[in-house]
């Protein structure tokens, strides 16, 4: 068989995208920016709470009696200084010299006061951060009530990163206000979680590096770049200081920055999405997505694999869904971890087919494979399981992507609802296949 050359697969990569756009669904990003344009922060979108999150009841009498919830920290402050410091640096600069516009001074003060605000609080929650915690814990009591009782047992984990143990916090806080009287439990934080909580693969990094996938997203980049010259025209009143300026660069931090400026008390209060074009917000959206994708997704130019990085975190839902199934009371584990793992073990689940694998990053946004709806921060996937008594042979499984009900990859007589022995006979053959793949588990 005559494989294409890169050029011509290139070219037919984008030819699929472009008749995959004539559906409907390839627009529903461009909708939803142009509706929200924070969500083009990606992963670092501040997931919002639906008001009334659309809920399908249980059948046959079932009651909820478990709860498995592995999630993204809430809203945090940018994790590095240099996040901050770099473009003020550059911006502060060109003011210094009298080389910005009326709108790059205005842009300097923007970023002045992110740095501000962000000054000695690198990688904590926001108050935003801890109100939208408290919200989701809250909602989750207002959605299961019957899980939140003073014969219920709480077990809450998180890795060893202060946003994810901030939102642990936060998160119990709420629960401990809310449920009267308290019910039992434990909270804890250890590197000795870090195996299947935050798990690491050196095979896989290895593959994520692989040459034809660096080539295939730097051709995707290069295509999908935005006016980087027009931006730097609007910012400076030099074009030949400008020209000595990292214009790619800049541009890559000053969206950074616009994406964080959600996290603020009074988010609209600083607005840096302005400053680009919506077709430029697009684009940078587009090369970031395309990069989740090749880092956590099922991206096959890499090997198809990166998602089962996540293969731990599996295992440990399946053990623990038949570890309680003969308790007399509700258990509620809660798992706080980071996002990129949240967006990964999503993939591996299949939820809502965001494993689909690919080579062609163009089609992402036709197949509806968008960071924001999969992994934003507050985001989680939570396993509510559900039976008659625990005698019952035949518990069922509803699982909830980011707040939402989502629908597996397993065929099922009662939709969104999965019986258990179906979740678990799938999942187990999922791993064990991976497992005689790697011929190392």
């Amino acid at each position: 068989m005559i494989k294409p050359s890169r050029g011509l697969s290139s070219i037919i990569c984008v030819v699929s995208a472009f008749c995959a756009t004539l559906d409907m669904t390839a627009q529903t990003v461009v909708d939803e920016l142009r509706e929200n344009v924070r969500r083009a922060a990606g992963m670092r979108y501040a997931m919002t709470l639906e008001k009334s999150p659309h809920d399908t009841p249980p059948p046959g009498g079932k009651k909820p009696f478990y709860i498995n919830h592995y999630g993204s920290p809430s809203v945090y402050y940018l994790d590095r200084p240099d996040y901050y410091d770099a473009p003020f640096a550059i911006l502060s600069k060109a003011d210094s010299l009298g080389k910005l516009t009326a709108l790059g001074q205005r842009v300097l003060q923007q970023v002045a006061q992110l740095r501000q605000n962000a000054s000695g609080r690198t990688g904590e929650l926001t108050e935003a951060g801890k109100r939208q915690a408290r919200e989701i814990a809250q909602q989750m009591i207002t959605r299961v009530p019957d899980m939140f009782k003073d014969n219920s047992y709480l077990d809450a984990r998180s890795v060893v990163q202060n946003h994810c143990l901030l939102t642990l916090g936060e998160s119990v806080l709420q629960f401990s206000r809310a449920c009267q009287p308290l019910f039992k439990g434990k909270i804890s934080a250890s590197r000795r979680f870090h195996s299947w909580m935050n798990p690491q693969d050196d095979k896989l990094e290895n593959l994520r590096k692989d040459s034809l996938a660096q080539a295939a997203y730097a051709d995707f980049t290069s295509r999908w770049a935005p006016d980087n010259k027009a931006l730097m025209e609007k910012l400076f009143n030099d074009a030949g200081y400008a020209s000595g300026i990292d214009a790619a660069g800049l541009s890559r931090q000053l969206f950074d920055l616009a994406g964080s400026t959600q996290y603020m008390e009074t988010p609209d209060a600083v607005s840096l999405y302005d400053i680009f074009s919506s077709e430029d917000i697009h684009r940078l959206w587009m090369r970031r997505n395309a990069w989740a994708y090749l880092c956590y997704g099922g991206c096959t130019l890499n090997g198809g694999r990166q998602h089962y990085v996540q293969r731990r975190p599996l295992w440990n839902l399946i053990h623990m869904g038949d570890s309680i199934m003969k308790l007399d009371y509700p258990v509620i584990h809660l798992r706080y971890t980071h996002e990129r793992n949240v967006m990964s073990l999503a993939c591996l689940l299949d939820l809502d087919g965001y494993g689909v694998q690919t080579a062609c990053l163009d089609s992402l946004e036709a197949l509806g494979w968008a960071d924001y709806r999969i992994a934003p921060l507050g985001g989680s996937i939570v396993m509510v399981h559900y039976r008659t008594d625990k005698n019952d042979t035949d518990p069922l499984v509803r699982v909830l992507l980011n707040g939402r009900e989502t629908r597996l990859p397993i065929e099922s007589d009662c939709v969104p609802y999965y019986h258990w022995k179906d979740v678990k006979r799938y999942y187990l053959r999922k791993l064990y296949a991976y497992a005689r793949e790697r011929n190392d588990e």
